[in-house]
């Protein structure tokens, strides 16, 4: 093979990788936002069966990555999807990728340390926390709390209740939820017939 070869190669793979993996965020949102225990398991399967995909795709070529020993924009496109998936999914969905996709699961090890991505997911700076309406320092938890209103499908609550009476620091869409489980706990305490609980 000649260098130009080579180099064609590796500009090609990346994006041939980039372009099959495309679906893995929109399956993600439609699972995260499903409210119907039905719709949920059919997404759960059709996304554990697209992770398994990536899971064949990374032994195509001997290495951490994607693309072997080389980290490429297909990992940078790949990896931000999946720690929502890691992190996020298996808090309001259940779901968890299984221990059988090993070369997925050291793929997302190998990314994880890598000192950019170290820097892209630390934990929340003091400016972050004095700008953004949400309480959480730590990433995992800042991930899980950012993506609850979507879980319950109401982002637009949130919006609407930030825009009103929202601050840095301080999330009062979880004040919203926390109000709405306890009278719907009061309510069923109570047997209400007024409320409808679903």
């Amino acid at each position: 093979q000649t260098d130009l070869t080579v180099t064609l190669c590796w500009r090609f793979i990346p994006f041939q990788f980039i372009q099959r993996h495309s679906q893995l965020s929109g399956l993600f949102f439609q699972l995260l936002t499903s409210q119907y225990s039905n719709e949920r398991l059919k997404l759960s399967k059709e996304l554990l069966n697209f992770l398994k995909t990536v899971d064949d795709d990374l032994q195509t070529f001997t290495g951490p990555y994607l693309c072997g020993e080389q980290f490429t924009l297909a990992d940078i496109c790949l990896y931000p999807i999946m720690e929502r998936i890691a992190v996020v999914l298996p808090s309001y969905r259940d779901f968890w990728i299984p221990p059988s996709l090993s070369h997925l699961l050291c793929w997302y090890a190998a990314v994880s340390v890598r000192p950019s991505v170290r820097v892209a997911t630390a934990d929340r700076s003091d400016e972050s926390m004095k700008t953004y309406c949400f309480e959480r320092r730590n990433r995992r938890e800042y991930l899980i709390e950012v993506y609850e209103c979507h879980s319950r499908n109401e982002d637009r609550v949130f919006r609407d209740l930030n825009d009103t009476r929202g601050s840095a620091g301080y999330n009062i869409y979880r004040e919203y939820v926390d109000e709405e489980l306890r009278d719907r706990r009061i309510c069923e305490a109570k047997s209400c017939q007024k409320c409808v609980i679903s």
